[in-house]
């Protein structure tokens, strides 16, 4: 191991890594000394990614590229693309070494231990709840926390092993700071996700956000009915009422990397409304709703445009969100999803809180 004045690079590690992924990337973690949660550390390890890269290519163009920065479980982790050389590696590592000794720091620069994901995935419904939230920009360093607190409470319920991750990196997580390193993850790379499964008993949850404040939280127990994932879904719903402008719950066939996902779940999107339209437009939410769904948390400036609740369970839980269930909950989970006269009422139930079609194409 290299010891460049304080900066220690385990190249050998770095190399052994990179020849185990085909020599194609790797993720390079520098783990600092003295911790690495201080926003001033997170600003020179950003800049000391933007410096290497320049650095590099300016000595061979188009040599090597680190990108997708997050927060690891021991410090930051970056990966390394797009890389000619062993030489252009070399620089890379140097000029990063040397920008963040530069900022006082120092620490160990080396392979990042990520894992692949268990095989907890399944061809049954899983139910999800997608929950709209604030941009994370917009929550700073508490709000992080505290919705990371809320997620990995809500998720631990399913036991078994943790796991978090983001900007495609994951890392089984036996630390008992799970809660920490998933808040780390959305201040360093604005995403995260945790998950806890348990595969001798075919149970898993999974929680994951995007920078834009749209959250998935996903529910899979093989031992127990939709409905009661369907309790579940909805105490992540609860859990979220004060934060949220706009939830809803689906059952969706396999796992969920985003809101794309609700363009797979039942019932379908009425016809007009593109799988895509409930990601690209999470601006309208606050005021419409994509579609009718089983269990939908709600704003008042919903609750303004629907036409008639009459039929439906509505409840109070927060100040300005009303959360509104169908009262036949068996009706919407049965396979198959609802009948269409079912789906054709609710629609007319909610009326004018229905996105027009021509917003959201």
């Amino acid at each position: 191991m290299a010891d460049r004045e304080g900066v220690r690079i385990d190249l050998d590690g770095i190399l052994r890594q990179l020849e185990a992924n085909g020599f194609d990337e790797v993720r390079v973690e520098f783990a600092p000394d003295d911790g690495g949660g201080a926003a001033a550390v997170v600003d020179v390890v950003r800049q000391a990614v933007r410096v290497a890269n320049d650095v590099a290519n300016e000595a061979a163009p188009d040599s090597i590229w680190g990108s997708l920065l997050t927060a690891s479980l021991a410090g930051f982790s970056v990966r390394l693309g797009s890389m000619e050389s062993e030489e252009a590696l070399n620089t890379w590592l140097e000029a990063f070494g040397g920008h963040v000794r530069a900022g006082g720091l120092s620490g160990e620069l080396r392979a990042t231990k990520t894992v692949r994901l268990p095989a907890w995935d399944s061809a049954d419904p899983m139910m999800t709840a997608y929950i709209a939230l604030g941009a994370l920009s917009a929550l700073g360093g508490a709000g992080m926390s505290g919705w990371a607190e809320r997620a990995v409470r809500w998720a631990a319920e399913a036991g078994g092993d943790a796991y978090v991750g983001s900007s495609g990196m994951s890392q089984l997580d036996a630390t008992g700071e799970v809660t920490v390193h998933l808040a780390s993850m959305l201040h360093v790379a604005s995403s995260g996700a945790v998950l806890y499964t348990d595969e001798q008993a075919s149970r898993a949850a999974l929680v994951q956000i995007r920078s834009d404040g749209q959250a998935i939280y996903q529910i899979h127990d093989a031992s127990v009915s939709l409905a009661a994932q369907a309790d579940r879904a909805r105490t992540a719903i609860l859990a979220e009422a004060a934060y949220a402008h706009y939830a809803f719950v689906a059952p969706t066939p396999r796992r969920a990397y985003g809101w794309d996902a609700r363009g797979r779940a039942l019932p379908p999107l009425r016809e007009g409304i593109p799988a895509y339209a409930p990601r690209m437009h999470a601006d309208l939410w606050s005021r419409f709703v994509p579609d009718v769904h089983c269990i939908q948390l709600l704003t008042d400036e919903h609750l303004d445009r629907v036409t008639d609740l009459s039929q439906w369970t509505v409840t109070h839980v927060a100040d300005g969100r009303t959360l509104v269930e169908a009262r036949d909950l068996a009706e919407w989970l049965r396979p198959g999803g609802p009948a269409p006269s079912i789906v054709d009422q609710a629609r007319t139930d909610f009326g004018q809180a229905l996105v027009p079609a021509d917003d959201v194409r």
